[in-house]
């Protein structure tokens, strides 16, 4: 059977890029102005958003239908024309697989084929927000020739890259399963906290307007604050966080500390995340498209939509009590338990996501797993030990550093285990790792004492330094010669093939030297819509492989309580999210948990972990 290529033009009052893609396709003044499609071989086509008999005919026998980014189409299919079950196929997954950008334009740049119409698309912007019976003739016969030089684009990007592994491209399906479902979120809260942080926004505004006599009307105006702050004699270089708050340990007038004290009270109004919800969530209260298959070069998935990635944590540890009473606008209570109203605001991120109506949302995370996994492949086998035992790494380290027993109890010595455990096996050096403790913990060492714990580092844990200098060298000589170790080179890019079979891709690599004269990886990896050059060493090219790895053990554990009927919602970082009945939910903790643990053929061994819960709403 052949294979359709395909791509959509709409129009609507919605702004996608608010939205989304999903509640956008469901928006009632959404229409498809064009409609370009192209089977495998033939001459590319165009309606005026009418789907041929023969297209229709192909996707209802389960004909492969390819588009450049297919979950718009997928969207715009099930809601404008009540066309589902369509095998679609994303060729902006398949170049997120290779290693390049995540835009049909700059992916056609990098591969040389086809270019994007430029112009189209400026007609296609002009117009995108009326509807289409008042489009000009002439305006919407551009937008169409538009539409098929997207598919000409895409089917040549398709050409040249092919498609994705099996096993990659079951995982890029259920991302897509993922995203149809989305997260369920709390749109009450939502407007609750939204309209009171706006309150609470407009007093503080009245409040520096009164304090600086209209010179700052807002706590956000750094500027102003700034220049008001230079008239009574105080510098302030930004008004970053840490700036305002380094200041307020000074001696200040008590203006100066009141309009100090709004600003980062005001600063902290962390509403972008509800304000997300509200614009993106469809008829059913759910957000839907909240990962990017392969976001990363490692395989990784990226935050999309609400960007679950990036969640905020705030000041309160029970979310679950803070969001009820939110519910109840006990704001009393509210400011009693975080601070305030923007502290909240902050807290009550996590707990806006919940699990659908006679549902439990189910948790689970890796514990640790890119330590574990580093200690494994490096052969550490003294450090797979201890994981497997339970033994408290982070204490066990410090032990080593400070020459005397560590226990939990003592935290700051542990801290500096746990940054060193997390932060060393990267090949970081002492300088970085005094910067890193002091942001991970606040706490300021000496120099000496970072480099002590350096050196204790890789003496200790001996192994993970010689994958280091091991990588490095395969890298360059693989470059040099064709092939080392894993590593071997496929045209112009540098290919590592990982245990469980997958390659992860440098495009475009090279040999240059280092900073010390020696020999060392270039390659170019995507940074937005372009290519960047960048260089690597040994510990990155560790950091790259083990997080890699660490990918493929969650996606493989997914794919698994995927085909043992959980319902799956989302990835964030090494954690699963689930949902399942209330009754069964604990049942599936543990199933979700046995399998996330369960040994793959090709990490035997690997010292891995779970913590888990259910709980309404979500947490951390």
């Amino acid at each position: 059977m052949s294979i359709l290529h395909i791509d959509f033009e709409t129009t609507s009052q919605a702004n996608i890029k608010d939205t989304g893609g999903w509640r956008y396709a469901e928006d009632p003044t959404t229409e498809v102005i064009a409609f370009a499609y192209m089977f495998e071989g033939e001459e590319v086509q165009v309606t005026r958003g009418e789907i041929p008999a023969r297209v229709l005919a192909h996707m209802n026998s389960g004909g492969l239908v390819y588009a450049a980014n297919s979950s718009f189409e997928q969207a715009i299919l099930e809601n404008v024309y009540a066309i589902t079950d369509v095998e679609l196929r994303c060729t902006m997954a398949i170049a997120n697989y290779n290693a390049l950008p995540g835009y049909l334009e700059a992916i056609a740049k990098v591969l040389g084929v086809a270019e994007k119409d430029v112009e189209g698309n400026k007609v296609m912007k002009k117009w995108c927000k009326t509807p289409s019976a008042d489009i000009p003739i002439e305006a919407r016969d551009r937008i169409m020739d538009y539409c098929k030089v997207d598919v000409i684009v895409e089917q040549a990007i398709h050409e040249k890259l092919g498609d994705l592994p099996p096993v990659e491209l079951a995982i890029w399906k259920l991302d897509q399963k993922m995203n149809r479902r989305g997260l369920t979120v709390d749109l009450t809260l939502a407007h609750l906290i939204t309209n009171k942080v706006k309150e609470q926004q407009a007093l503080l505004s009245d409040k520096v307007s009164g304090l600086t006599d209209g010179v700052v009307t807002k706590p956000t105006q750094g500027k102003r604050i700034i220049d008001w702050l230079a008239t009574k004699g105080i510098v302030a270089a930004d008004m970053t966080a840490d700036t305002v708050k380094g200041l307020l340990t000074t001696d200040l007038p008590d203006d100066a500390r009141e309009v100090l004290l709004c600003r980062q009270r005001g600063s902290l109004a962390a509403i972008g995340k509800y304000k997300r919800a509200i614009d993106m969530a469809c008829h059913d209260s759910t957000v839907k498209g909240n990962l990017r298959y392969h976001g990363a070069t490692t395989g990784r998935w990226a935050g999309m939509g609400l960007q679950p990635q990036n969640l905020p944590r705030g000041n309160v540890s029970d979310t679950d009590t803070l969001a009820d009473m939110i519910l109840r606008q006990d704001w009393v209570s509210v400011e009693n338990m975080a601070g305030n109203v923007f502290d909240a605001a902050k807290s009550a991120v996590r707990p806006l996501i919940t699990a659908s109506e006679g549902s439990k949302l189910v948790v689970a995370d890796y514990s640790s797993i890119e330590a574990r996994v580093l200690a494994w492949f490096a052969g550490q086998e003294d450090l797979v030990y201890q994981f497997e035992e339970g033994e408290d790494i982070y204490c066990s380290f410090a032990s080593e550093i400070f020459g005397e027993r560590v226990t939990k109890a003592d935290k700051l010595k542990r801290m500096v285990g746990k940054v060193g455990i997390l932060g060393l096996g990267y090949q970081m050096g002492a300088n970085k790792f005094k910067d890193t403790l002091k942001a991970w913990a606040g706490m300021d060492v000496k120099p000496s004492f970072a480099q002590r714990v350096v050196d204790s580092y890789r003496t200790t844990y001996a192994s993970i330094p010689q994958l280091w200098y091991k990588l490095g060298e395969d890298a360059v000589e693989a470059v040099l010669t064709g092939q080392s170790g894993n590593f071997r080179m496929v045209g112009r890019n540098l290919l590592y093939t990982l245990p469980s079979g997958r390659d992860i891709t440098y495009y475009r690599a090279g040999v240059g030297e280092n900073q010390w004269g020696k020999p060392s990886l270039h390659y170019f990896r995507p940074l937005g819509k372009q290519m960047v050059k960048t260089s690597s060493y040994g510990g990155k090219l560790t950091e790259n492989i083990c997080q890699s790895i660490s990918r493929d053990i969650m996606a493989s554990s997914m794919l698994k309580i995927d085909q043992a009927g959980v319902r799956l919602l989302a990835t964030v970082h090494d954690e699963i999210i689930a949902e399942a009945p209330e009754a069964e939910a604990e049942k599936t903790l543990e199933i979700v948990e046995d399998y996330m643990t369960r040994e793959k053929p090709w990490c035997k061994g690997a010292p891995l972990a779970t913590e888990g819960f259910v709980s309404k709403r979500f947490k951390k």
